[in-house]
């Protein structure tokens, strides 16, 4: 008995979309990425995220043996935000540079303290006019991270 081309290549395609069907299966979900406390090696990049009603883009421009070169901008996350004296929507500082901690995994700014990466995202803390934030950034652009930097 002579089987027709077209029969054997539709068996063909049955059998492989059987096979691929008995694959694996999904991958297992791995959670989104978020700080768990290690602290890994400074390095330049661009971070942001939200302190209270502002939104705001940390970028580190240069790490060196002891100075960190930072500059910072964002503004108010409330779409229907207005100018007001002293609390503007938007803002961008005059970029400067912070002291680097002796172990060489945080600096020190004026307000912001002990800013240091974590699992990729740039955390520390921040005061202002008796306010104190626990800020941890989002990785924009920047530390190459494994998400395994224990």
């Amino acid at each position: 008995m002579i089987i027709p081309s077209r029969t054997v290549a539709g068996l063909l395609l049955l059998a492989c979309l059987m096979l691929c069907a008995c694959g694996a299966g999904r991958r297992p979900y791995v959670p989104p990425p978020e700080p768990n406390g290690s602290r890994i090696a400074l390095t330049a990049g661009h971070w942001t995220g939200t302190m209270g009603e502002t939104y705001v883009n940390f970028n580190i421009d240069r790490v060196t043996d002891t100075r960190v070169a930072i500059n910072i901008n964002g503004g108010l996350s409330s779409p229907t935000a207005h100018n007001m004296p002293g609390n503007p929507v938007t803002f961008t500082d005059r970029p400067t540079t912070c002291k680097r901690s002796r172990d060489g995994l945080s600096f020190d700014c004026l307000r912001y303290k002990d800013m240091h990466i974590d699992n990729g995202f740039l955390c520390g803390t921040y005061r202002l006019y008796g306010s104190v934030y626990h800020p941890c950034f989002a990785p924009v652009v920047g530390p190459k991270w494994s998400g395994n930097n224990a």
